[in-house]
C-alpha cells in the first residue's frame, strides 16, 4: 500500500501523521522539492503539475522549488482526483483554506489537512461497513481537538473532510466493482 496520493510505501509509524513521512525528503532537498522530485513521488507528469500551477490551483514555486504547503496541496489534489472533478477539488480546498496564494485565510495548514485525511483513510480501511454515518463519526472523532481561527472553521473542515472521504470511499468501491467485473469478463 502507498501513502495516499503518492508512490511512497506506507510505514506504520506515519499513519498518525502521514506528512511526517515526506518531511525527510525536504531535509535532503533544502529550500523545497524540484518538480522532478514531486513528479516521481506522485506519479504525475511534470506538465500536469505545471498546469495546476498555471491554473492557480497550486501556489507558484519559489524559484524552482516547491515547499511543504505546495506539495501537500498537490498530494491532496492527486489523492482526490480518482473520484472528484478537478474543479470540485479546488473549490473544496478553497472552501477550507481560501485563496491559494494567501495563507492568512487558511483554517488548517495543508500538510495537516493531508495528514488528517490520510489518517481517516487508514481508519476506513479497517472497516467493512463504510457509510455516511461512519464517515461523519470518524470525521468528528478526528476533529474533536481542533480549534480553528474563525468560529465556523470546525464545521467547514468537518464538512469538507466528509465530502473528501465519501469520494475516497466511492473511488475504492469503484475499484472493487471493476475488479469483480474483470474477473467475470475473463471467465
Amino acid at each position: 500500500m502507498n501513502l495516499p496520493g503518492t508512490t511512497l510505501p506506507v510505514l506504520p509509524q506515519f499513519k498518525a501523521d502521514a506528512f511526517e513521512a515526506i518531511r525527510p525528503i525536504f531535509a535532503i532537498s533544502p529550500g523545497g522539492l524540484l518538480l522532478s522530485q514531486i513528479a516521481e513521488m506522485t506519479g504525475l507528469g511534470a506538465s500536469t503539475i505545471q498546469n495546476w500551477v498555471k491554473r492557480g490551483w497550486v501556489p507558484r514555486p519559489s524559484g524552482k522549488k516547491y515547499g511543504e504547503t505546495q506539495v501537500a496541496r498537490i498530494l491532496l489534489i492527486n489523492l482526490l482526483r480518482p473520484a472528484m472533478h478537478l474543479d470540485q477539488i479546488v473549490a473544496l480546498l478553497s472552501y477550507v483554506n481560501g485563496s491559494v496564494d494567501d495563507r492568512s485565510d487558511d483554517i488548517i495548514p495543508e500538510p495537516r489537512l493531508y495528514s488528517i485525511l490520510c489518517q481517516a483513510i487508514f481508519d476506513m480501511e479497517k472497516s467493512d461497513n463504510i457509510s455516511y454515518s461512519y464517515i461523519r463519526k470518524l470525521t468528528e472523532k478526528l476533529l474533536e481537538d481542533y480549534e480553528g481561527p474563525v468560529p465556523d472553521a470546525s464545521t467547514r473542515l468537518g464538512d469538507a473532510l466528509c465530502i473528501m472521504l465519501l469520494n475516497v470511499a466511492a473511488s475504492g468501491l469503484m475499484e472493487k466493482a471493476a475488479t469483480i467485473y474483470n474477473s467475470i469478463e475473463s471467465a
